[in-house]
């Protein structure tokens, strides 16, 4: 899988008991980890917010200080955030200025942290900018925080500023957030495109929210709840409420979850992600038996691509050879900027055991084609080792349209799949065959038709972004390059 920036890894935490939930976060936020290397954040509140932020990985803090961070980091309620930007700008600057969770306010102070993308920021800034408001920093989060800021300034309860936003902005987000009365509230978008979840602990003294399964059960917690699209839940002392603020169309769960984002170790719709990674590669070998009869072995792209590939060998019989291997300790793939920096990565982010592999035809397993980097590399190399047949295998079908709601693929341009044949892409990579899972082969796997499938489909769940991709699939075709993200290009009225 090549290199993909998204947006990000949310967790609070609420104890009932009053003891502190920093060591929590921070586990919580370690199990999160993959959704986010850019930076990292923590806010606890005990009558005053006390925030940690910084850049790269949370799970580089030494775990001897995160004792000692408990005497800063004080409260009983907390919110944490690990991020890709996938609004903003890329320098360390605003990265570091973006990190979330963002504080934002004066008399009302509202900390906040999310995970999503929101399609008509621009229209918003705008909105915003008439009303009085300035921005610090460079992401759409403080756009979000601003937003829903903005009726509580007004007198708006909690409930009717969070429905007001839902009704403004397009776009996707999971929000968990606290104010400064210590009063917790947690929300998703009306279409639920992107996770997030909460449970209990055993005794009941402590809540906690996250993007997945994963974070709640490193701190104990097995059995957890779907926080339903359109609903707000609010926490505080002697408070406890959940509030139907919007109508659900229908959630939309994001697809690309099932194959790349999620942790292997998450559930979702009641199967463990590695679980749907094995039947999408038992699909492919069922789907295109006739090639998958004619290899000699079966080699996943680490890491994502491995469970598929075992499923693949399951029902095609062949052995499964493990014959590229990840350097795990390459972690710079967070900072890749420039598409030369991203070739120097991909030289040294995998190695191959070359004298595995001369003469062997291979199904090479791989969970997507995005825009084709790392693929053309393996292929290319794996050429050089003398390998007589690739046919690639993909479990994430194929990809023709940016995303709007938190995947850094934001343009027509950079899609490997855009406006070409499959003969075109196999030649493109340099296979001898790219076979993809079907969309319908996918949906059967994911045991849910409740999945966005918009840069699949070009059919995307919310008005703005349709309008967006149709707007900039013309310029495309046209020839027409667009150098930065489709969202921030372009500063449609949404208001009409």
């Amino acid at each position: 899988m090549e290199y993909l920036r998204h947006n990000c890894g949310v967790s609070a935490i609420y104890r009932f008991d009053g003891d502190s939930v920093l060591e929590y976060l921070y586990w919580s936020l370690v199990s999160l980890n993959h959704r986010g290397h850019h930076s990292y954040g923590i806010v606890t509140y005990d009558g005053d917010f006390h925030s940690l932020k910084d850049l790269g990985l949370i799970s580089d803090i030494p775990i001897d200080k995160i004792a000692s961070m408990t005497r800063q980091l004080t409260g009983n309620v907390g919110i944490g955030h690990v991020r890709y930007a996938t609004s903003g700008e890329y320098s360390k600057f605003n990265l570091a200025l973006d990190a979330q969770p963002i504080i934002v306010g004066d008399d009302i102070k509202l900390c906040l942290a999310y995970n999503g993308n929101i399609v008509n920021v621009n229209s918003l800034r705008r909105y915003l900018s008439n009303a009085g408001y300035t921005f610090r920093g460079s992401s759409d989060a403080e756009v979000l925080a601003l937003m829903i800021l903005h009726w509580l300034n007004k007198g708006y309860s909690i409930m009717d500023s969070v429905k007001n936003v839902m009704e403004m902005v397009d776009g996707a987000y999971s929000v968990v957030a606290l104010l400064n009365d210590g009063t917790l509230i947690f929300f998703r978008d009306p279409y639920g495109i992107r996770p997030l979840v909460y449970g209990f602990s055993n005794d009941e003294s402590m809540l906690m929210v996250a993007s997945e399964s994963v974070a709640l059960n490193t701190n104990g917690i097995r059995d957890f709840k779907v926080v339903e699209p359109g609903f707000l839940y609010i926490f505080s002392e002697g408070r406890n409420e959940t509030v139907k603020i919007a109508n659900c169309p229908g959630e939309y769960l994001c697809s690309f979850e099932f194959a790349y984002f999620a942790r292997p170790d998450s559930r979702f719709n009641g199967k463990y992600v590695c679980e749907v990674r094995q039947d999408l590669g038992r699909k492919l070998a069922i789907r295109y038996s006739g090639i998958a009869s004619r290899v000699d072995c079966v080699v996943p792209v680490p890491q994502t691509a491995v469970d598929a590939a075992y499923g693949f060998h399951e029902v095609s019989g062949k052995p499964l050879q493990q014959l590229i291997v990840r350097d795990r300790y390459v972690k710079q793939r967070a900072f890749i900027l420039f598409p030369e920096d991203r070739r120097i990565i991909l030289q040294h982010k995998y190695n191959i055991l070359f004298d595995r592999l001369c003469g062997k035809k291979i199904a090479l397993i791989d969970d997507s084609i995005v825009r084709g980097d790392t693929l053309k590399t393996l292929v290319s190399t794996l050429r050089e080792s003398g390998v007589s047949e690739i046919h690639v295998f993909v479990t994430f079908p194929k990809i023709i349209g940016p995303c709007f709601y938190g995947i850094d693929m934001a343009t027509f341009q950079e899609l490997a799949a855009f406006n070409k044949s499959d003969e075109e892409l196999c030649k493109f990579i340099g296979a001898d065959s790219v076979n993809y899972q079907t969309i319908e082969d996918f949906i059967d796997c994911i045991s849910s038709k409740n999945v966005c499938l918009g840069c699949l489909t070009l059919n995307y769940p919310t008005n703005y972004a349709m309008k967006l991709s149709r707007l900039a699939m013309n310029l495309a075709l046209k020839g027409v390059n667009i150098k930065g993200r489709i969202t921030e290009e372009f500063d449609g009225d949404f208001y009409g």
